[in-house]
């Protein structure tokens, strides 16, 4: 800076006019929210900057003293205020006081002094006199006149200074051992984001609407997915929120599905209601687990799984749960479809001619239409819907329970005599596919509005109270009430549902309106659940680079599943065996993935450093080998014990086939516990030390980040 023209600092950052007419003109786009942020705290840390070059110039003007470098600095004041310039400073009083007045005040403060000990030096006696010359006096002013201006003027900006030091001095520091490569890349990333303007930044901003009494941003009736943490100021969710968020799929009609589905295997009740207390029991724990990560993120599961495998790797079992997640929204439409069955009385689904089944694939179509309007507007509005389906679901098992209580004799389903152990174990693994690791996927989806300080313990044990105990109260008595219909059916057959069926076995001991209101429950519970399938599923394209707005997506993911759907229905005789068979399936890569996964999440004791999540050179590399090849191996493994008995698909696998007693592999479906219980060991084994070294070196990052906004006054 050349101080000798007077010239203060250039502005570089916008003026408050020129920010809020490019606010006004942003048009809205995915990206606007984060890039007006970004636009704002640029511009407040280049105020930051200006203010400390401002005040240095200041200071340097002081220095010289001189009546144009006071008045510079005069005129510099005035224009920051919007004033006229001076054309000299007003002489209000003496620009220097008489020497006679300097000289007297200091003598009066050197006679007020303590005297100083000092060593006595030996000097020639003619020095003496030589202390009151004249020099001494222009010595004595000159140093009180400099002295008082680093006392008044100078010493609160070397806080400034130091500050531009300690600012030197971290962007050279050392970082943790083995650190540097990692850190090097994000480290600039900083630096840009404190020194830069961004290119074209009002080119993709969002004008955010605040309202002065509330504490958050405000959000669109359309919540936007996209690949970053939802903001702080909205998530404002308690713990008790996961209740409500899942009690939608366990509160709904798919417990009393999963009853009707266990009641076929021909387990008694004690071993069909253990069953299925062990299978919702692992399931629920492996989702509130996934959820306890959206929680501490806010960021959707897939794009969390880049953590355990590498931001470029993790496409590999991404891409195949993103396939299987468009199955099982296909497998929910297929059961809402085969419920449709008992209204109609329809015998086979693909005499596509049959005008009943053309109301069934109309209603179907309109089950899908419902399910993709609330998957579009996702957020608050899709959990409203799951808080509604699920309080409507416990009033008709309430009202169920009150008309059938006295139909059946607990006593009697208790005395059954057991059958085979290792059926009932099957059943609990296959309760833990249908519905644990097929929704695994899911569980930090909704979670990511979870305030940062609800506590883990909360937010798991409210997502098992939903997804363990309810499901596990409602499975147990339909079991029951299925038993004692199915016993007296010929005592009192249903006209207007066919036996046989979950609607019509339920039927034959209920009130006709009471089946309607069963079978609408499930219907509408059904367009809840479908919906949360396909949020989930434009989430997981997202985590694969398909940045698709809700409006665009929703569409094509439903008419993706309708047509899988309509084609299983119009191609299969078997439905449920093949439902079960694809569970079976499907569950091998699911359960090698969530293995690595939950146990990554319960390895790490901080939050995951979201940048590095979509950067190849961030903590989590581009290809984390150790976790993609377990998984890959994982998965081979699980394939080695599977059995698909469906006709054209059947498949025995090739290591249980080698083994003994090949029918407890083949009923018990245990190949996916050991494929579950090896992927969970990767981690613990192999990958502790790694993740140890991550937290450290996101821990040096963030400390050296709240040191740069120590130092520019940031707040977040």
């Amino acid at each position: 800076m050349d101080s000798t023209n007077f010239t203060p600092p250039a502005r570089r950052s916008m003026t408050d006019e020129e920010i809020t007419t490019a606010l006004g003109n942003a048009q809205a786009d995915e990206a606007g929210i984060t890039s007006a942020m970004e636009l704002l705290e640029t511009q407040a840390q280049l105020r930051d900057i200006e203010k400390m070059e401002f005040s240095s110039w200041v200071l340097e003007m002081e220095r010289i003293g001189s009546p144009e470098a006071l008045l510079a600095v005069e005129n510099a004041h005035r224009a920051q205020k919007g004033l006229e310039p001076l054309s000299a400073l007003p002489q209000t009083q003496p620009a220097v006081a008489p020497i006679e007045d300097v000289v007297s005040h200091l003598n009066n403060l050197y006679a007020n002094q303590a005297p100083v000990q000092e060593t006595p030096i030996a000097e020639p006696a003619q020095a003496e006199p030589e202390a009151e010359a004249p020099v001494y006096e222009e010595f004595a002013i000159e140093e009180v006149v400099v002295e008082a201006q680093i006392d008044v003027s100078q010493e609160p900006e070397l806080a400034d200074a130091e500050e531009f030091d300690e600012f030197e001095r971290l962007l050279a520091a050392d970082t943790v051992v083995g650190a540097e490569d990692e850190i090097t890349a994000l480290e600039e990333e900083l630096v840009q984001e404190v020194t830069s303007l961004p290119v074209a930044a009002f080119e993709s901003l969002t004008l955010v609407e605040e309202d002065p009494g509330v504490d958050f941003v405000q959000e669109s009736a359309i919540e936007d997915i996209k690949l970053e943490s939802a903001p702080k100021l909205n998530r404002r969710s308690r713990a008790s929120s996961q209740f409500w968020a899942w009690l939608g799929l366990s509160g709904s009609v798919l417990p009393l599905g999963l009853a009707w589905f266990v009641s076929k295997t021909g387990l008694a009740y004690s071993q069909a209601v253990l069953a299925i207390f062990l299978g919702v029991l692992a399931s629920g724990l492996v989702i509130a687990v996934g959820a306890l990560a959206g929680k501490r993120s806010g960021l959707p599961t897939l794009l969390l799984s880049r953590a355990p495998f590498g931001v470029y790797a993790n496409a590999a079992p991404a891409a195949v749960l993103t396939v299987v997640r468009f199955f099982w929204s296909a497998a929910i439409l297929v059961a809402l479809l085969s419920l449709g069955k008992n209204i109609l009385k329809v015998d086979s689904l693909t005499a596509i001619s049959n005008t009943n089944n053309i109301y069934l694939y109309v209603a179907a179509l309109v089950l899908v239409g419902g399910a993709i309007t609330l998957a579009i507007f996702g957020g608050k509005v899709l959990f409203r819907a799951q808080q509604a389906v699920g309080i409507a679901g416990v009033v008709v098992a309430i009202a169920l329970i009150a008309v059938t209580a006295n139909t059946f004799s607990l006593q009697d389903l208790l005395a059954q005599p057991s059958s085979s152990w290792n059926s009932a174990f099957g059943v609990a693994v296959l309760t833990f596919c249908i519905y644990g690791l097929a929704w695994t996927s899911a569980g930090a989806d909704f979670a990511r509005k979870l305030a940062t300080n609800s506590r883990g313990a909360a937010v798991v044990g409210w997502g098992a109270l939903a997804l363990v105990v309810v499901p596990t109260v409602v499975a147990s008595y339909g079991l029951a009430l299925i038993a004692s219909a199915q016993a007296n059916a010929a005592l009192k057959p249903v006209n207007e549902f066919a036996l046989g069926t979950l609607i019509g076995d339920i039927a034959a001991i209920v009130a006709p309106w009471l089946a309607y209101a069963l079978l609408g429950s499930a219907a509408i519970s059904g367009i809840v659940i479908l919906a949360m399938s396909l949020y989930s599923s434009n989430l997981s394209l997202h985590s694969l680079g398909l940045k698709l707005k809700p409006a665009v997506a929703q569409p094509i993911i439903g008419v993706l599943v309708f047509a899988i759907s309509a084609a299983g229905i119009y191609y299969l005789a078997d439905v449920w065996t093949f439902t079960a068979d694809y569970a079976r399936v499907a569950a091998v890569p699911v359960a090698a993935w969530a293995g690595i996964f939950i146990s990554d999440i319960l390895i790490r004791r901080i939050a995951y450093h979201e940048i590095s999540l979509s950067r190849s050179y961030g903590f989590y590399k581009s290809i984390n080998i150790v976790n993609l090849l377990g998984w890959i191996v994982a998965t081979a493994a699980g394939f080695g014990f599977t059995y698909i008995e469906q006709s054209g698909f059947a498949w025995t696998g090739y290591i249980a086939d080698q083994l003994v007693n090949q029918d407890f592999w083949k009923t018990t479906s245990f190949g996916i516990v050991i494929t579950f219980a090896f992927a969970s060991l990767i981690p613990v084994l192999l990958g502790i030390p790694r993740i140890k070294r991550q937290e450290a070196e996101v821990l040096a990052i963030e400390a050296r980040r709240d040191d740069l906004k120590d130092i520019f006054g940031l707040v977040e």
